[in-house]
């Protein structure tokens, strides 16, 4: 009977388990679903897909309604709105909100304070996010040894545009094993094109 009943709860414990990833992974699949519409310019489906579940607290959704009200009609253009969300989702750990957050302390949906701005900054790097090592850096304006310190970071969370630019910034010894094809896709789409730092990696 005791064997029984133990088997009875592992088998409960189980299923529940079982169900809550799957709903975890369910969530995660609608997201990415809301993504890809917001993506595609389809703001009224993504609004329709992540609104519910940023409300429910997935941190992504919460995230990307934060955008919605920066660069959508969904939305009210609102940076006070958009920074409540950002900083739902970065106290729940995401890490790309934390970034978003440090945006907003640029005076942007929150005060102009450059310590928060880079405590945030600081919060993200913690989860090896690259924008935030980049923005981390580029506060030396000379390019010095913090410049060096958050690059070579980036570097290790794999960053090409970071490579090459301690590269070009004459830190060759950090990257002996640079690729040429790293150093023309960088210099040809941020240098010449004005993209993104990301489109390299």
């Amino acid at each position: 009977m005791i064997v029984q009943l133990r088997t009875l709860l592992f088998s409960l414990v189980f299923t529940t388990l079982a169900a809550t990833a799957m709903g975890d992974e369910a969530q995660d699949a609608q997201v990415e679903q809301g993504v890809s519409a917001y993506d595609e310019g389809d703001y009224r489906r993504a609004k329709d897909i992540l609104l519910p579940l940023a409300e429910a607290g997935h941190p992504k959704a919460m995230n990307m309604v934060g955008l919605m009200h920066y660069d959508t009609p969904v939305f009210p253009n609102d940076p006070v709105a958009e920074c409540d969300w950002y900083e739902k989702a970065a106290n729940a750990g995401y890490p790309p909100a934390m970034y978003n957050m440090s945006i907003c302390y640029e005076g942007k949906g929150r005060p102009d304070e450059p310590e928060m701005e880079k405590a945030w900054l600081l919060k993200a790097t913690e989860h090896g996010y690259i924008p935030a090592l980049i923005n981390l850096a580029g506060m030396d304006q000379t390019q010095g040894e913090h410049y060096r310190h958050w690059m070579n970071k980036a570097v290790q969370h794999g960053s090409k545009y970071a490579q090459v630019s301690l590269w070009l910034q004459g830190y060759k010894e950090d990257v002996p094993d640079i690729a040429a094809r790293d150093i023309i896709c960088v210099s040809w789409n941020i240098l010449i094109l004005n993209g993104e730092f990301r489109e390299c990696d």
